[in-house]
């Protein structure tokens, strides 16, 4: 695709993501969403290949549905109570369907059943995209949207958690493990919300940052597959320990950054006196771990034969600059972690 027609897309992406989480207008916020998806398509589009072209349709034929559910719910609302304002008092059936259309659009379970699909026909790099700039948008408006139905975004994080964990243990594709963690993570990001949703931003701000990283690194190695990441320990000792080092802390292995989604959750949870909650998210995290620690183990801990020749030569190719940038976030998040909690508390 022309540079100049790229740059002119990702502008699109970018206003229709603003649009949509600065407008308390539901007409705006369905411009902002539409433009948001149609501008993504192209991209998507731009590999030309069969898995990659079934991919984007997929995508194109969700987000549709779910932006006409958002529009025909806002309507509903606005002839019952003459208003498109998003803080509007709203009907059950208006307030249950764009629940629903927002959970399409963020793959949230029992909802998520194209999201691993669309993540693993298209490259790292859209994956990349879709699974963290795409969610801002519907995440942002569903926490400033999730005063009624309560129980509905619980039992549906809840099971999005469980899902999450327990479909990315057989997995072999890096593309659909990282699809099923971001089903995981968005389900605790989504249930936070329903007890601070300050955190809860917090949380996604922490998630997209060590999600980005742990994509520009499978990226930088062109790792699709958990047989493939043992390679990087022989290419790229660095990156390798890098990669360790950032999954560990998605899967929320204390000290690392990605605990501070668990402790803030956990102890939210419990200060609100809703102990029996925090249950199911402790089995899924604890199963979540148990895939991160499987990646983390083949790229460290095992190694195959290899010409020592063909190990000298891949070496000396090693990108310095990248990887530095990897190893300065992840130890610089290793030290920020007992700060920021103090923080918090």
């Amino acid at each position: 695709m022309n540079r100049n027609i790229t740059t002119f897309f990702t502008i699109n992406i970018l206003l229709g993501t603003i649009i949509a989480i600065s407008s308390n207008n539901w007409f705006l916020i369905w411009i902002g969403l539409e433009t948001n998806t149609i501008s993504i398509l192209p991209i998507l589009l731009s590999n030309n290949n069969r898995r990659n072209t079934e991919a984007s349709i997929k995508y194109f034929i969700i987000q549709a549905l779910a932006a006409a559910i958002i529009l025909n719910s806002a309507l509903i609302n606005v002839w019952n109570n003459g208003s498109w304002i998003i803080n509007t008092p709203m009907n059950n059936v208006s307030s249950i369907t764009i629940i629903i259309a927002l959970f399409f659009k963020l793959g949230i379970a029992p909802f998520h059943f194209w999201f691993p699909e669309v993540i693993n026909g298209i490259n790292l790099t859209n994956g990349l995209i879709l699974t963290t700039w795409q969610k801002i948008a519907p995440t942002i408006i569903l926490i400033n949207n999730n005063n009624n139905n309560s129980n509905i975004i619980i039992i549906c994080t809840t099971i999005s958690i469980i899902i999450g964990s327990w479909n990315g243990l057989n997995q072999t594709q890096t593309r659909k493990i990282m699809a099923f963690s971001s089903i995981n993570h968005l389900g605790w990001i989504i249930l936070i919300s329903m007890f601070n949703q300050n955190i809860s931003i917090i949380m996604l701000l922490i998630y997209i940052i060590i999600n980005t990283a742990i994509f520009i690194n499978l990226i930088i190695n062109n790792t699709t597959n958990i047989s493939n990441t043992n390679k990087n320990n022989i290419t790229n000792p660095w990156n390798a320990s890098t990669l360790s080092i950032l999954l560990l802390s998605l899967g929320g292995l204390p000290p690392l950054t990605g605990f501070i989604n668990k402790f803030i959750s956990l102890n939210t949870i419990i200060n609100s006196n809703n102990t029996i909650i925090s249950i199911p998210l402790i089995i899924g995290s604890l199963i979540s771990l148990f895939f991160y620690l499987r990646i983390s183990f083949n790229t460290n801990l095992t190694n195959f034969p290899q010409n020592s020749i063909i190990l000298i030569n891949l070496r000396n190719n090693n990108n310095n600059n990248i990887n530095s940038i990897l190893n300065t976030i992840s130890i610089t998040g290793i030290i920020i972690t007992p700060i920021i909690i103090n923080f918090i508390n």
